[in-house]
Order: C-alpha cells, then sequence, then structure tokens
C-alpha cells in the first residue's frame, strides 16, 4: 500500500511539472505574439507646455513600461497609443534664492486606440517633487515612476485583452484603414496596421497576413536612416558561410538557380536544438538584393515547406533535419547582395553565384 502510495504521489508530481512547463511555453508563445502589437508613446497637446526635458522623460518612462510588458513601444504605432494625463493637486514656490517648486500631483496612464480615443486600460500614481527649477521638480517626482510596479503591468495586460478584442470585433476596420494609408503611400503605417495583429487573433491575422503580402509587394523599397545605421553594423556573409539566427537556429546558403525571368535563391534553416523549434520570419517583404547595377529587387514572394507568403511565416525546425526556404526574386545577373530581415535583425550575404 505504502508503495502505491508513493508511486501515487511521483505520478502526480510529474503531471504537475510537465503542466507546469506547458503553461510557460504557451505563455512565452503569447508573449512573443503581443511583442507583434506596436505602442506608440504620445504627449498630448495639453502637456507640451511642460519642459522638454520633462516630456521626453515621461515617453521614456512609457517606452520602458510597454517594452518591459511584452509590447513594441514604437513612437510611429500606427494604431494605439500611451498618453498621460497630469492633474497638479497643488504647486508652492519657496520664496527662497533660488526660489524652491514644489508639485504634488497625479500621474495617469491610458493606453487607447489613436483613431477613435477609447482607452483599454489606465494606470494611475500620486507623485510629489520638488527643485531648484519648475523643470527639476518635475523630473524628481517623474523619476518616482517604477517601471516595474504591479499596477503598470496590469495595465498593459488588460490593454492586450482589448486590443484583441478590438482586433477580433473590426478587423475589416483594421484592414481598411491598412488599405487607406498605403493608397496614400504611406507604406510604413499600413504595413504597421496588418503587422500589429497577434496571431492569437487567428482569423484577423489571417486576412491581415494576405493583406500585408498583397501591400508589400507593391511597396518601394525605401529604407530609413535608423534602419540604415542597424544595417551597416551586421556583418556581412558569402558563400559557404552560416548565419547564426539565435536560439541555436542557423541559415545557410545552398544555391542561387536563373530559371525563365526569375532568380531562386535556396537557403536551408537549421535546428542544433534537442527539441523542435518554431521560427517566425515578419516583414518578409524586406528581403531583397542588389544587382551588379546597383539595382535593387524585391523578393516576391518566401517558401518554407508547402507554405508561401511576402510578409508572415512560421515554420516549425525539426533536430537533425534542414529545412529549405525558397525565395523568388525577378530575373537579375549577378546577386552582389542579399539582405533578410529575421529576428528583428538585418542579415547581410556579399556575392552569392548564380547557378544557369
Amino acid at each position: 500500500m505504502k508503495k502505491y502510495s508513493l508511486f501515487l504521489v511521483l505520478f502526480v508530481a510529474i503531471c504537475l511539472m510537465e503542466k507546469v512547463q506547458l503553461v510557460a511555453q504557451n505563455s512565452s508563445g503569447a508573449s512573443d505574439d503581443f511583442a507583434r502589437i506596436a505602442i506608440a508613446p504620445t504627449i498630448p497637446d495639453d502637456l507640451k507646455k511642460l519642459p522638454m526635458g520633462t516630456q521626453e522623460m515621461l515617453l521614456g518612462k512609457m517606452r520602458q513600461i510597454i517594452a518591459l510588458n511584452g509590447m513594441s513601444a514604437l513612437d510611429n504605432g500606427p494604431l494605439f497609443i500611451i498618453f498621460p494625463q497630469l492633474l497638479v493637486l497643488s504647486s508652492d514656490v519657496a520664496p527662497t534664492a533660488p526660489p524652491t517648486f514644489t508639485y504634488n500631483m497625479e500621474l495617469v496612464l491610458n493606453i487607447a486606440d489613436r483613431y477613435t480615443g477609447n482607452v483599454y486600460a489606465s494606470a494611475s500614481q500620486t507623485l510629489k517633487g520638488a527643485g531648484k527649477t519648475e523643470q527639476a521638480a518635475y523630473n524628481n517626482a517623474f523619476q518616482q515612476v517604477n517601471i516595474r510596479n504591479g499596477k503598470y503591468k496590469a495595465m498593459v495586460e488588460k490593454a492586450k485583452e482589448g486590443i484583441v478584442e478590438y482586433f477580433n470585433a473590426h478587423c475589416d476596420l483594421a484592414i481598411s484603414r491598412a488599405k487607406s494609408l498605403a493608397d496614400q503611400y504611406n507604406w510604413r503605417g499600413s504595413l504597421g496596421i496588418l503587422n500589429s495583429v497577434p496571431p492569437v487573433c487567428k482569423e484577423c491575422f489571417d486576412k491581415c497576413n494576405e493583406a500585408a503580402s498583397e501591400i508589400g509587394r507593391k511597396m518601394p523599397i525605401v529604407i530609413t536612416v535608423e534602419e540604415k545605421a542597424k544595417i551597416e553594423k551586421e556583418p556581412e556573409y558569402t558563400e559557404g558561410q552560416t548565419i547564426d539566427l539565435g536560439n541555436k537556429i542557423f541559415l545557410r546558403f545552398k544555391i542561387a538557380k536563373r530559371i525563365g525571368d526569375k532568380i531562386f535563391v535556396y537557403f536551408e534553416l537549421i535546428n542544433k536544438n534537442a527539441e523542435d523549434y518554431i521560427q517566425k520570419m515578419y516583414r518578409l517583404y524586406e528581403t531583397m538584393l542588389i544587382d551588379n547595377n546597383g539595382d535593387e529587387k524585391r523578393i516576391n514572394t518566401m517558401k518554407i515547406g508547402s507554405r508561401e507568403s511576402n510578409n508572415y511565416l512560421d515554420v516549425t525546425i525539426l533536430p537533425e533535419v534542414n529545412t529549405e526556404v525558397i525565395c523568388e526574386f525577378p530575373k537579375i545577373n549577378e546577386i552582389k547582395y542579399l539582405r533578410f530581415y529575421i529576428n528583428d535583425n538585418f542579415f547581410k550575404f556579399r556575392n552569392l553565384p548564380i547557378t544557369k
């Protein structure tokens, strides 16, 4: 009987451990999914009277809160914003030399829809600041904002729920807004909306992925100053070299072929983990090459297994089994340069040979 009881306890313990591990894996996946949602830290007009240094401090706090809690803090986020409200409860200027400014205030942070103003979640905190200048007093107060405070985590989690509900209920409106921005040649704003949809919104995610693929094919090759600086810092690879993508996943060039009026460039993804790994690939339309004349060609489509897209793919990579990646481009004579965008980084290959 004792042996049976011991076996039962061990069995229950193993099941609980497996359940905890599974929940952790699912939570990690969900966190990765929500990182797609772009939130723009914004100072409303009524607070632009604050000293510029104070505004920058507030923006920095909001960026940190969003990024720390699993979403993307992008200043140009097209659909959702986080903004502060400030209520000064009392103020005083002591008649000293120099004078001392003292403020008691309540700071409220809100995550909202940029278009409708609908607030998904808020969090407030009472602050007190003092300093020899107005800016010093405000800055002293805002330094008290603890970005790791549980109230801000709860605010972001509640906002995630509201944003998921928004995409599930208003997916067609989001796509319509994105297409309207594309018609105004605001390509990045358009694709920013479509790429903000987390995979947990399955139906809307698929619709937006299809729309983003279509828009991505029309989008001209435009590299921002920030992206250019980031690209220039990345190392360059040539034929025979392997790129470390992180997480023990590697990308290696195989061969490039000219078939008709297309160029097909073949790579393989290599998993050196002991278990399966899901590789998510966003913004495929950023993949491009340059020929010997300096002409840039954006990718037509990327194919992995039976699936292909110009915007997003995810693929399960098995250990010890290399997964083929096929990139289709318009026809060129030479590949002087090929750029990938994977895992939020740019990776570059130089002088890849083409087999006729």
